[in-house]
C-alpha cells in the first residue's frame, strides 16, 4: 500500500484539525495535544499506549485522547497501517457541549479510551466526507457528527469501553504548580532546582511525581510543549526556521528531529499541509 499523508484544515473550521494517514510505518514518541483528540484506524494493527498502559488496536477502533494525556499509537510490529486523526479546540469543543445537558461537561470529564462501536465508525466517516467535500453546510454536519459521538462515546464508556486513564492524586497541587510554571517558561531553559522549588519538593521526588503523572520526564513534556508551540505558529504562516527560534531550540537538526517524532511529519510538510 502506498504511503500518503493528507491534512484538513479549513479557514471556516478554525477549531478543527485532521489527518488522513494511509499506508504509514512512522512511529511516535510519546507525546500530548492540547486539544481533545479523536482517532481511527482505517487499516492494520496498531498499539495503543496512554501513560505506562498499552493496548492494540485494530480497524473499527476509536481513540478518544483527553487534551494533555500523555499517549501515543504506533504500528504494531512495524508493519504499515492507516487511520485518521481529528483535533478540537478544547474551548470551542466545551462550549459546543455545553449546549446541551446531555453533554455539558463531557469534554474534560471524558477519560482517554478505546471504543468499539459501528456508530461511531459512520459518524467519523460522515465528517471526513464532509471535510473533503465543499458543502457550505459543512460546519453543520461537523457540529452534528461531533455532538452525536460524544454522547455515543459517554453511553458506551460504562459498557463496552476498553479504557485506561490516570487521574489527579492527592497532594498533586504542587506537581500542577510546577506543569504550570514550566508551561509558561518552556521556552527557555528550566533547570529541574527550579521546578522542584516551584513544586516545594526534591528533584528525585519532582521526577517521579512527573513521570507518574504525565509519562514523562519534566525536559521530555518541555519539548512536547515547544512542539505544540510550534505546531501553532506553522499553522499561522511561520517558516520552520522562525518556529524553532521562536520555540527555543537553538539547532535546526535537533528541532526537525523532535517535531517528527511527535507529530509523524516534518515542520515544511506540517506547514504547507
Amino acid at each position: 500500500m502506498p504511503s500518503s499523508m493528507h491534512f484538513w484544515r479549513d479557514p471556516a473550521l478554525p477549531f478543527l484539525e485532521g489527518r488522513r494517514a494511509t499506508g504509514s510505518l512512522s512511529c511516535y514518541a510519546p507525546h500530548t495535544h492540547p486539544t481533545f483528540s479523536i482517532g481511527i484506524v482505517d487499516a492494520g494493527r496498531s498499539v495503543f499506549t496512554l501513560a505506562a498502559s498499552s493496548m492494540p488496536i485494530a480497524p473499527g477502533d476509536v481513540v478518544l485522547v483527553r487534551a494533555g494525556d500523555v499517549h501515543c499509537c504506533n504500528p504494531e510490529d512495524l508493519q504499515s497501517w492507516s487511520y485518521r486523526m481529528f483535533h478540537l479546540d478544547l474551548p470551542w469543543l466545551e462550549a459546543l457541549l455545553s449546549e446541551s445537558p446531555a453533554t455539558a461537561g463531557l469534554a474534560r470529564a471524558m477519560r482517554s479510551q478505546v471504543i468499539r462501536s459501528e456508530q461511531a465508525v459512520r459518524l467519523l466517516d460522515r465528517m471526513s466526507t464532509a471535510l473533503d467535500g465543499r458543502a457550505g453546510d459543512k460546519e453543520a454536519e461537523v457540529i452534528t457528527c461531533l455532538h452525536e459521538l460524544m454522547l455515543l462515546c459517554a453511553e458506551a464508556a460504562g459498557s463496552v469501553a476498553q479504557a485506561h486513564s490516570y487521574e489527579d492524586q492527592p497532594g498533586d497541587a504542587g506537581l500542577r504548580r510546577a506543569y504550570d510554571y514550566l508551561q509558561a517558561h518552556c521556552r527557555q531553559t528550566v533547570a529541574i532546582d527550579t521546578l522542584a522549588q516551584v513544586a516545594g519538593t526534591g528533584r528525585y521526588q519532582l521526577i517521579r511525581q512527573f513521570r507518574r503523572r504525565y509519562g514523562l520526564t519534566p525536559h521530555a513534556l518541555q519539548l512536547d510543549m515547544k512542539i505544540n508551540q510550534a505546531r501553532a505558529l506553522l499553522q499561522q504562516g511561520a517558516s520552520a526556521t522562525d518556529a524553532a527560534y521562536d520555540t527555543g531550540f537553538a539547532d535546526q537538526s535537533h528541532f526537525h528531529r523532535v517535531f517528527k517524532s511527535r507529530v509523524a511529519a516534518t515542520p515544511l510538510q506540517y506547514r504547507k499541509a
